[in-house]
Formats: structure tokens, sequence, C-alpha cells
């Protein structure tokens, strides 16, 4: 059974990137993966401009005039710029260009104005509440490497670098199925023995954030040959008797991800892996966490990757969160963020050593130091601390837990952190 970062090593490694690459225009490019360098289009600042609202001169003029000089004219933002007649001071105000011969702005809470002269303090020297062309970056620089996630912050940079459409990868196309007869849709009425079933969301959900194109394939049955049907009709697939007649095994799927949950154990109705085990390349299929241990890894044809995770909700949560996230991101020629923090723990924690496990818990600022709550109800089916958790505690597999004021190791779980 492989550890966690073997498993981790393993996936990246077999991990088919992207090749469809697409031009979208800016407004469009939140959330997507870049697939070229983007260059700066301008100079930023792209002239020399004020940083305050303030007064223009030449700082040599001041002290041959006593340090009172003549207001003439003002230089205003969108106006090409002026020139500073010798002797004089400019009006000028915040992201104007400055005028051809000014070397310094004095602020206008610095200076007395009467009559038309203004009188400016002693202190006054080149260069102050200057912004300097290119001082930011210059036309040409390059901005973002390929592979870097967009973000909103991002698109305001290149907006102002004068960048109006960018080269992403196309949005790889994901497949989400759940297994088990004992599924109902939210809404209906609950027979027994029969659950509502949450997986398949929030597994939609979670791949639409990464940027993917997703397909819900619905729920299946405990049954390979139900389970069959449905990827054969979901992915387009030739007829599978004729294909592997030919020798040639299942024909490529129309997917990029495959991602299902529950049936990847060893039960006699956990199905998933003996049809992905019939149909494509198991690479592993258990790896030593908690929860999620019973999860498989693997390739259908030469495009599809697929991910049978656990059915148990928080567990499904977990292994999509440490292994199908970063393979999303690989598929982008993108890193996944690995963003770790250190705090200290509100409360204890015993367990048995064996596997490296993750527990849901809440991140809180106390004082100007980081603590963490490891929350009740850690079962790999209670959803209920679901309310308050905003980061998984990693525990390591060594390891018996931790005592309250021990330091841990917590991962940020999305915008909620």
């Amino acid at each position: 059974m492989l550890n966690l970062e073997q498993a981790q090593a393993a996936i990246l490694a077999a991990v088919r990137r992207g090749s469809r690459i697409e031009t979208v225009p800016l407004v469009q490019a939140l959330g997507r993966y870049t697939a070229t360098a983007l260059n700066a289009r301008t100079d930023h600042p792209a002239f020399d401009n004020s940083a305050m609202d303030g007064y223009a001169m030449r700082t040599v003029d001041l002290a041959a005039h006593a340090f009172r000089l003549p207001l003439a004219g003002e230089a205003r933002c969108g106006a090409a710029p002026g020139t500073l007649a010798s002797a004089t001071v400019m009006r000028i105000f915040t992201g104007a260009p400055l005028p051809a011969g000014a070397d310094t702005v004095v602020m206008q809470e610095d200076v007395q104005v009467e009559n038309g002269v203004v009188t400016l303090p002693r202190n006054v020297v080149p260069d102050q509440n200057l912004r300097r062309r290119g001082e930011d970056f210059r036309l040409g620089d390059v901005l973002y490497a390929p592979g870097r996630r967009l973000s909103a912050w991002d698109l305001a940079l290149l907006a102002t670098a004068g960048v109006a459409e960018v080269a992403v990868y196309a949005r790889p196309r994901a497949l989400v199925v759940a297994t088990g007869d004992e599924l109902v849709a939210p809404g209906a009425p609950l027979k027994p023995g029969q659950i509502y079933e949450s997986n398949r969301l929030a597994t939609l959900s979670l791949l639409a954030q990464l940027g993917a194109d997703v397909t819900d394939g619905g729920t299946v049955r405990d049954d390979p040959v139900a389970l069959r049907a449905l990827l054969q009709r979901a992915c387009d697939f030739a007829d599978r008797t004729e294909a592997r007649a030919a020798g040639q095994g299942w024909p490529d799927c129309g997917f990029d991800f495959i991602v299902t949950s529950g049936g990847a154990s060893v039960g006699d109705y956990d199905v998933v892996k003996q049809v992905f085990a019939e149909i494509g390349e198991i690479k592993f299929w258990k790896v030593r966490i908690k929860p999620g241990k019973p999860i498989a890894f693997g390739h259908v044809g030469e495009r599809t990757h697929f991910f049978a995770l656990p059915g148990n909700p928080v567990s499904s949560l977990v292994t999509f969160k440490l292994f199908v996230e970063p393979a999303v991101y690989a598929w982008h020629h993108a890193h996944a963020p690995a963003l770790t923090l250190r705090a200290q723990a509100a409360n204890g924690f015993r367990r048995r050593p064996g596997r490296t496990e993750f527990l849901r818990a809440r991140l809180y600022n106390h004082d100007g130091h980081l603590l963490v709550d490891a929350l009740k109800g850690q079962g790999s089916h209670m959803l209920g601390p679901l309310r308050e958790t905003n980061v998984l505690i990693r525990v390591e597999a060594e390891s018996a837990g931790f005592e309250a004021g021990s330091p841990v190791t917590v991962i940020p779980l999305g915008a909620e952190f």
C-alpha cells in the first residue's frame, strides 16, 4: 500500500497533460490557466506622473526665489504633458502627467496659495511624490509564465498592462458518477435503507471551481453491467466486444477525467475497481491515509484519467483535495497550491498510529496567535463538522496524536480560510 507522498507522486507522474489551447478575451479568463507567457504591452506607469494632488516644480528654482513661485497652469489626468515655465509652479493632480521641466511634486497640504503665488516648504528635494515611467514593469516584461491560474487580481494587472486576450488551456472535460444501491436524490422520499446522495454534487462543484467542463453522469447501481453501460453511453464508446476482439481494448473516451464515488473498496458490491480494471489500467487502489484508504487511480485509453473515490462523504472530499485537485492542476501544466500553516492546537487528539490522518478543524486568530480546534465527530460519514471546517489538521502516520497547546500542521481549505 502506498503512502500519501508516493500516491501523489505516482499520480503527477502519470498525468497526461492537456494540449488543447484557445484564446479568450481577458474578461472571460478568470480561473483559466495560461498556456503561454504573458508579456506587458506597455510600460507601467506609461509616463512620469504625480503620486499626489499638489504642485509640480523645479527644485533649482526654489532657493533662488525665496521659496515663493507664481502659479502657472495645471496638469490634469488624461491630458498630454505640458511644459513648466521657468521659475513657476503648476497645479497637478494624482495620476496626471508630470510637465516637462518639473522634477518634483509637493503635496497640496504642505503649501500656501495666496493671490496666485505659492509658498513652498524649505525641505523640498528632487523626485518626491513621483511615479516614474516603467518603474512597475516595462514593455515586453514577462508578467506570467505558462501554467498560471488567473485570479481577479491577475486580471487587473493584465488589463493595466494592455493585455486584451490570453491563450489558455481548453477546459478539461470531466464526468462524475456516484455508485450505490442505497442512494437517492435529495428531496425524494427515503425508503428503508436508503440515504441521500451528496458526493456527486460536491465533486461536480469542486471540478467546476478548478476550471473543468463537468458532466453529471448521475447515480448508478452497484452492478458492473450497469456501470459499464453508463460509461459507454456517456463516453460514446464504440462497441466494447468488437474493440476487445480487435485487441484494441476500449477506445479513447471523450473525457479527460472520470471521477466516481463509492465502490472502490473490496466488498462484494464494490464494483468500480472491477470495471476500471477491465476497461483500463489501474495504477493503485489503496493509500495509507485516513479517511480515504480505498481510492483507485488509473487510465482508460490514451486520454482519460479515472479516480474512484470512497463512498463515505468526508473520505470523498478529502481524497479529492489530496489527489484529484493536484491532477487537474497538473493537467493544466500548473502546480496546485501547497500552502500549509503551523498553528497551536486548542484541544488534544489521541489515536492509534498507522496512517496519515486528516482531521476536520477550525482555524482562528486569538490575540494574534493562530489556534486550531480539532472538531468533534471525525467519522468519515459525519458531515456535521463541515459547518465549522476551514482547515484540515495533518497527523503523521507514526504519530499517536497531539496535546492541547502543541504545534500542528494545517492545510487551508478554499476561500473559507
